[in-house]
């Protein structure tokens, strides 16, 4: 299994997480009818959704590409022919 750095992994869950709470105080803001409170939160997540994207991708590129691998043994096609 390619190994990740654990505390990026940390990391992008620790952005998804705020995120999350974002999110949800933008819809509260909306709800309540504070416009500019919810813009500003607005302009908040779209930071952290980039962060997140690049952390991502981080994630992605930074792990060696390698083939899953697969548990028991490996089928023979010549068996039972």
């Amino acid at each position: 299994m390619a190994e990740v750095d654990p505390q990026l992994q940390d990391h992008a869950v620790g952005l998804e997480m705020e995120i999350v709470e974002l999110a949800r105080q933008a819809n509260e803001a909306a709800h309540d009818g504070w416009p500019d409170r919810e813009a500003e939160i607005r302009g908040q997540l779209e930071k952290l959704y980039n962060e997140l994207a690049s952390v991502a991708e981080r994630l992605t590129t930074d792990a060696p590409a390698t083939a899953p691998e697969v548990d028991g043994p490996t089928a023979d096609p010549t068996i039972g022919s």
